[in-house]
C-alpha cells in the first residue's frame, strides 16, 4: 500500500524491500527514510489525517518496534523510536497501526494504536509522545486493519480481520485508560464472509463502511451495533459491472470510494435530501432511511489492464487520489477527472516495480540501461538508471521469459523462453523481434564483455553463439546437474560456471575446452565472480557455514568463513579493484574491501531488499550500482571509490579504442554494404513521414485535450454550483441552530440565578454552624494546653535520668564498635592474603588456558587429518562393497551346496536312527548284566558274612569239642575249604562279566567318536573348504565313513552305517 506524504498530494510514501521511500509525483525524485540496518522487514505504516506524522512498524530479528517520522521536516531520521515491545506483548510483529484524529486546536494526534500478529492478537493503545502503553486488549481473531473515527467527540477504535469486526471503546476512569470490547454487529455474518477492509464515514455520524470478498458492501451503525444497509452490486448492475468485486474502501467528506477488481473505481456520495435532520434530533422521521443516505455517483475503469485496485488514499483537500494496483503499480488521479464522461480517458500517472520476484537482470555498458524480467507476471522492463525511469515495458502473456541479457552496446538484447531463444532490437519506446532460435528450457544468458559471444545454458550444457552470425560455435558439456551461474573474465579469455551439485568448471574460450574443474560433495556453490582470467571468487555454503573461496591459477588458493553465515547468492567484482559486492539471501548488500587470507573478512552491510538479493550490476565507471531482489524491487545506489577520476575521464577514449580494435572487421563490412545503407535511408524517410503524422496526431490530441479541459471545467463549475446550493442549505440550518442556542442560553441564565440564591442561603447556614464548631475547638485547646504544662513539669526529671542512661549506653556501644573495627581489620588482612593467593591461582589458570588453546589447535589439525582419513575410508568402503558383491555370488553357490548337504544329512540321520535301534538290545543286555552283577555282589557279601560267622562258630565249636573228639575239627575245616572254592569261582565269573561290560562301553565310545568326526568333517567341508577342493574332500569323507563301518563290523555292530 502507498499513502500521500504531504497535504498537497505531491509526494507519496511506500515500502520497498526493507526501506521506506518518499517519491515526488512530478519529477520522480526519491528519498529514503533512515530505517536502519537491523530491520528484517517493514510490516505496516500509517499517516495522520493532516499528513504531518508517519508511523512505521518494523520487525528487527526477535523484536518489534515503532518509528515515528516528521513529514513536514526535511530530516530523514525518525523523530522518535518506540522501545521494543516484544517482551510486553508476546509477539515480534505488528500488522496494523493507526493514529487518532488530530485535535481541534491543530495539535498532534493524541493516541497511537497498534495490533500484533497471530491468531490471538493484542490491541495496544499508546501515548506516542511519552512512549507509554495506556491499555491493552486481547482480540478474538486475526486482525489486519485498525481505524479511528474522524469525529473529535468519539473515543472509539475499530479493528477488522478475515472473519471479524469489533468496536472498542476508550474509557477514562480514576486516572486510568481502559479498552472495552463491544459485542459483534448484529446482522453481520462474520464467519460466512471474508472481510477485506473497513473505514469510518466522515459524513456518516457514527457510521462505518465495510467491504467483503464475496461482493457486498455493508453500512453499519457504531452506536446501535447493527447493519443498516447491504449493497449487493457496489459498482452498478449494467453490463459486466455486477462481476466487479470491491477490494478496498476509503472515506471522504461527502461519501466513500471503492476500489475493485479489473481496475474499476466507484464513488458513493451522500444523497441530496432536504428532509435531512441531525441524528441527535429525537423527533420521529428526523433520520433518513439508510438506503437513501448514499447513492452511486459514478463507476469508472481506471486503466485498461485487468489488475485490481488494492489500496486507496486521498489528500486532505480531496483534490488528488492515490491508487495502488495488484501488479505493484501506483497511480495519482485528480478527483475531478473521475466525474468525466465515459468516453473521456481518466488521466493517471502510473509507476511501480515488478509484482513478483525478479528472475533476471543485466546492464549495458555504452548506455545507461538495465533490463529485468519477472517470470510470474510474464513481463520485461528496460530501465534508465540515470533518469530513474522505466522506458520500455512488455508483457508476453502465457509465454513468460526465463532468462535475459543485454548487449554491452545497449541496442540489442536476448531473451530465453520455454521453447525459444529470441533476439530483439531496443527501440525508443518498444522492442522489435530480430530473430528466434528453437531452443527449449533456456536457463541463463550471458554476453561477453566485448559483446562478440553469447553463452546460453540448457540444463547441464552450455551453448556458445556468435553474436554477429547468431550461429552456434560450440557446446560445453561437463556438468552433471543444472547450471546455476556464469561469469566471464574481464578480457573474455575464460568462462567460469557452477552447477547444483557443487561443481565449478573453468572453460577456455579460445579452444572451448575444460581447463579445470572442482567438485565438493555435500556443499552448495551459490555464485561465482571472475576477477581475471586466472582468478575468481566463489560463494560456497557447506554444513550451515557460508564460505568465500579464492581460486588462482585454476586451483583453490584459500577459503574464508563469513561471520554472519548467511547465504551469499550473488557476487560482483569490479575490474581493477580488490573491492567486491555480495548479495545475501536475506536481501542485504555486503561491501568487502578485500578478501583476507586468514581471519574473517570485514564488511559493511546495507539493508535493501525484503527477500534475497538475486542480481548485482555496476556501471562501467564504477559510480552506479543496481541490485534486484526476489521481492520485485530494484535499487539504484551511487558508489565512490571503485574507479579513480583519471580512469573515468579516460573511459570514453578507452571504450572507443577497444570497440575499434574488436569490431574493425564488422565495421568495414557494414560500410561496404551500400544496399543496407540505402534501405536505412528509405527507412529514415518513412520514419520522417511517420513522425509528421504523429506530430499531426499529437496536435489533434492536444485540441481534444483542450476540449476535454473545457468539459471538465464546465463539470467542475456545475459541481461548484451544486456545492453552493448545499452550502446555502447548511447555512439555513446553522441559523436555526443559532436561534435554538440563544433560547437555551436564556433558560440556562434563569436556572443559574435561582441556583445562586439557594446557594447563598445554604452558605449562611453553614457559616453559623462553622462558628459554633470553632468555639468548641477553642475551649478544647485551652484544656489541652493546661494539661500539657502539668505533664511537662513531671517529665523533666525522668528526661534527665534517661539522658544519663543513654550516654552510658553510647560509651559501651563505642567500645564494642572499636572491637568490631579491630576484628574487621584482621579479616581485611586475611582477605588481602587470600586475594594474592587467588591472583597466583589465576596466573596458573591462564597458563592452563594457553595449554588448552594449543591442545585445541592440535585437535583441529587432527580433525583435518581425520577428514582426509574419512575420504580414504570412503574409497575403501567402495572397494569393500565390490568385494561384498563377489561374496554374495559365492553365497549363492554355498546355498546350492547346502541343499545337497541337507539331503546327505537326512540320509545320515536315518542311518544313525537305525544304528541306535540296533544298539538298544545290547544296551538293555548291558543294563541287565550290570543289575545281575550288583545282585551277585550283594549276595556274595551276604553269604561271605554268613560264612565267616559260621566259620567262627565252627572254630569255637571245634575248640570246644577238640578236647572231647579230635576228628571233629578236621571235617569242619574241609567243609570250609569247599565253600571258599565256590566263592573264588563266582568271583572269577563276575570279573569276566565286568570285562565284557567295559568292552561294550569302549565300543559305544568309539561309535560316538566316529559320529563326531563325521559331523566336524561335514561342517569343515561346508564352511572352510574352497570350491576347488569340494569333490576331493567329499571322496575323502566317504572313504573315512566306509573305514568306520568296517571297524564297527569288526566290533560286532551292524553294517547299516
Amino acid at each position: 500500500a502507498a499513502v500521500f506524504a504531504d497535504s498537497a498530494g505531491q509526494q507519496i510514501a511506500f515500502a520497498v524491500g526493507r526501506q521506506l521511500a518518499v517519491r515526488h509525483v512530478e519529477n520522480n525524485e526519491t528519498n529514503f527514510l533512515g530505517t536502519g540496518s537491523r530491520i528484517d522487514m517493514i510490516t505496516a505504516c500509517a499517516v495522520s489525517n493532516d499528513r504531518s506524522l508517519m508511523v512505521v512498524a518494523e520487525k528487527c530479528s526477535n523484536e518489534a518496534r515503532l518509528s515515528i517520522y516528521d513529514l513536514k521536516s526535511s530530516s530523514t531520521s525518525p523523530m522518535k523510536t518506540m522501545k521494543p515491545l516484544s517482551g510486553a506483548l508476546g509477539s515480534t510483529r505488528f500488522v496494523a497501526v493507526a493514529f487518532s484524529v488530530v485535535s481541534q486546536e491543530g495539535g498532534p494526534p493524541r493516541y497511537l494504536c497498534a495490533v500484533t500478529a497471530g491468531s490471538e492478537p493484542t490491541l495496544v493503545l499508546m501515548n506516542w509522545e511519552s512512549e507509554k502503553i495506556l491499555a491493552k486488549c486481547k482480540l478474538p481473531g486475526t486482525v489486519d486493519r485498525v481505524a479511528f473515527p474522524f469525529q473529535h467527540d468519539r473515543t472509539d477504535v475499530t479493528v477488522s480481520g478475515p472473519h471479524m469486526l469489533r468496536l472498542l471503546q476508550i474509557r477514562h476512569a480514576k486516572g486510568e485508560v481502559t479498552l472495552k470490547t463491544m459485542p459483534a454487529f448484529s446482522g453481520l455474518q462474520e464467519k460466512a464472509q471474508a472481510i477485506l477492509d473497513h473505514t469510518w464515514l466522515e459524513a456518516g455520524r457514527g457510521l462505518l463502511g465495510l467491504c467483503a470478498h464475496e461482493g457486498p458492501v455493508h453500512i453499519l451503525s457504531a452506536d446501535e451495533l447493527i447493519v443498516l444497509r447491504t449493497i449487493e452490486s457496489a459498482f452498478g448492475v449494467e453490463g459486466d459491472l455486477e462481476e466487479v468485486l470491491p477490494l478496498c474502501i476509503r472515506s471522504f467528506t461527502h461519501g466513500f470510494l471503492l476500489g475493485g477488481s479489473h481496475g474499476y473505481l466507484a464513488v458513493w456520495e451522500e444523497a441530496d435530501d432536504e428532509a435531512f435532520a441531525s441524528v441527535d434530533d429525537g423527533s420521529e422521521g428526523s433520520r433518513r432511511a439508510p438506503e437513501n443516505e448514499y447513492k452511486l455517483a459514478v463507476a469508472v475503469k481506471i486503466r485498461e489492464d485487468p489488475d485490481a485496485v488494492c489500496s486507496l488514499d486521498i489528500t486532505p483537500s480531496e483534490e488528488h487520489l492515490l491508487l495502488g494496483f495488484g501488479d505493484s503499480a501506483m497511480g495519482v488521479v485528480p478527483m475531478a477527472s473521475i466525474y468525466g464522461n465515459e468516453e473521456e480517458q481518466v488521466p493517471i500517472n502510473i509507476s511501480g516495480n515488478h509484482s513478483a520476484a525478479i528472475t533476471g537482470m543485466d546492464m549495458a555498458v555504452h548506455r545507461s540501461l538495465v533490463v529485468t524480467i519477472c517470470h510470474r507476471d510474464s513481463s520485461m522492463r528496460v530501465w534508465n538508471w540515470a533518469t530513474r525511469t522505466c522506458e520500455i515495458r512488455s508483457k508476453f502473456g502465457g509465454d513468460p521469459p526465463t532468462a535475459v541479457a543485454i548487449h554491452p552496446f545497449g541496442y540489442y538484447l536476448a531473451m530465453g523462453f520455454a521453447e525459444k531463444l529470441r533476439f530483439y532490437h531496443i527501440l525508443i519506446k518498444d522492442i522489435r523481434l530480430h530473430k528466434e532460435i528453437n531452443l527449449r528450457g533456456v536457463g541463463l544468458l550471458k554476453f561477453t564483455h566485448g559483446g562478440h559471444l553469447l553463452a546460453v545454458t540448457q540444463g547441464k550444457s552450455i551453448y556458445v553463439y556468435s553474436v554477429r552470425t547468431l550461429e552456434k560455435l560450440a557446446t560445453l558439456s561437463g556438468h552433471n546437474q543444472e547450471i546455476t551461474c556464469l561469469s566471464f573474465d574481464p578480457e573474455d579469455h575464460t568462462l567460469w560456471s557452477t552447477s547444483q551439485d557443487g561443481k565449478l568448471i573453468k572453460w577456455n574460450l579460445a579452444t572451448f575446452r575444460n581447463e579445470s574443474s572442482h567438485v565438493e560433495t555435500g556443499s552448495e556453490r551459490l555464485a561465482v565472480s571472475v576477477i581475471s582470467p586466472d582468478q575468481a571468487t566463489c560463494s560456497v555454503f557447506r554444513n550451515g557455514k557460508q564460505l568465500l573461496q579464492r581460486f588462482s591459477q585454476s586451483d583453490l588458493e584459500y577459503e574464508v568463513e563469513l561471520e554472519s553465515n548467511v547465504k551469499v547468492v550473488s557476487l560482483y567484482h569490479h575490474h581493477g579493484n580488490s573491492m567486491f559486492l555480495a548479495g545475501t539471501a536475506r536481501g542485504g548488500l555486503q561491501i568487502y574491501t578485500s578478501l583476507p587470507y586468514q581471519g574473517k573478512p570485514k564488511f559493511v552491510e546495507l539493508a535493501l531488499h525484503g527477500m534475497a538479493c538475486t542480481a548485482i550490476c555496476v556501471s562501467v565507471d564504477g559510480r552506479t550500482m543496481v541490485s534486484a531482489g526476489a521481492d520485485g524491487v530494484i535499487f539504484v545506489l551511487g558508489l565512490s571509490g571503485l574507479s579513480s577520476p583519471e580512469e573515468v575521464n579516460m573511459l570514453p577514449t578507452a571504450l572507443h579504442q577497444s570497440d575499434s580494435d574488436r569490431f574493425a572487421q564488422e565495421a568495414e563490412a557494414v560500410l561496404a554494404s551500400s544496399q543496407q545503407i540505402q534501405k536505412l535511408e528509405h527507412k529514415c524517410q518513412a520514419l520522417m513521414i511517420e513522425f509528421r503524422e504523429i506530430k499531426e496526431k499529437q496536435e489533434r490530441e492536444f485540441a481534444q485535450h483542450e476540449e476535454a479541459v473545457d468539459q471538465l471545467t464546465r463539470l467542475y463549475q456545475r459541481k461548484l454550483a451544486h456545492e453552493s446550493d448545499r452550502l446555502l442549505t447548511l447555512r439555513l440550518q446553522i441559523d436555526d441552530l443559532q436561534e435554538q442556542k440563544h433560547k437555551e442560553e436564556e433558560q440556562h441564565l434563569r436556572q443559574m440565578h435561582e441556583s445562586a440564591v439557594a446557594a447563598q442561603e445554604e452558605l449562611s447556614r453553614l457559616l453559623a454552624e462553622r462558628d459554633l464548631e470553632i468555639k468548641k475547638h477553642q475551649d478544647l485547646l485551652a484544656f489541652v494546653q493546661h494539661r500539657f504544662e502539668e505533664i511537662q513539669e513531671s517529665g523533666a526529671e525522668n528526661h534527665d535520668r534517661e539522658v544519663i542512661r543513654l550516654k552510658h549506653q553510647g560509651w559501651s556501644a563505642l567500645e564494642e564498635q572499636k572491637q568490631v573495627e579491630e576484628q574487621l581489620r584482621k579479616e581485611q588482612e586475611k582477605l588481602q592474603g587470600s586475594l594474592e593467593k587467588q591472583e597466583k591461582e589465576r596466573e596458573v589458570v591462564e597458563e592452563k588456558q594457553q595449554e588448552s588453546n594449543s591442545t585445541l589447535r592440535s585437535l583441529h589439525e587432527q580433525a583435518e587429518e581425520l577428514k582426509r582419513t574419512l575420504h580414504g575410508l570412503h574409497g575403501e568402503r567402495q572397494d569393500r562393497e565390490a568385494t561384498l558383491q563377489d561374496k554374495l555370488v559365492s553365497i549363492e553357490g554355498y546355498k546350492s551346496k547346502q541343499k545337497t548337504l541337507k539331503k546327505f544329512k537326512l540320509l545320515l540321520d536315518q542311518r544313525l536312527a537305525e544304528v541306535s535301534t540296533s544298539l538298544q538290545p545290547k544296551d538293555s543286555l548291558i543294563k541287565k548284566l550290570n543289575e545281575d552283577l550288583n545282585d551277585l555282589e550283594t549276595e556274595f557279601d551276604r553269604q561271605l558274612l554268613e560264612q565267616r560267622h559260621a566259620v567262627w562258630k565252627l572254630v569255637c565249636m571245634t575248640s570246644a569239642y577238640a578236647h572231647i573228639d579230635p576228628s571233629f575239627s578236621i571235617d569242619a575245616l574241609g567243609a570250609s575249604r569247599e565253600q571258599e572254592a565256590q566263592i573264588v569261582s563266582r568271583r572269577q565269573k563276575a570279573g569276566i562279566l565286568a570285562q565284557e561290560t567295559e568292552e561294550l562301553k569302549a565300543q559305544v565310545r568309539e561309535k560316538d567318536a566316529q559320529i563326531r568326526r563325521f559331523t566336524s568333517d561335514v561342517h569343515h567341508l561346508v564352511t572352510e573348504e574352497p570350491d576347488v577342493c569340494y569333490s576331493c574332500r567329499l571322496r575323502s569323507l566317504r572313504l573315512r565313513t566306509r573305514l568306520a563301518a568296517c571297524c564297527l563290523r569288526a566290533m560286532g555292530l551292524r553294517e547299516d552305517l
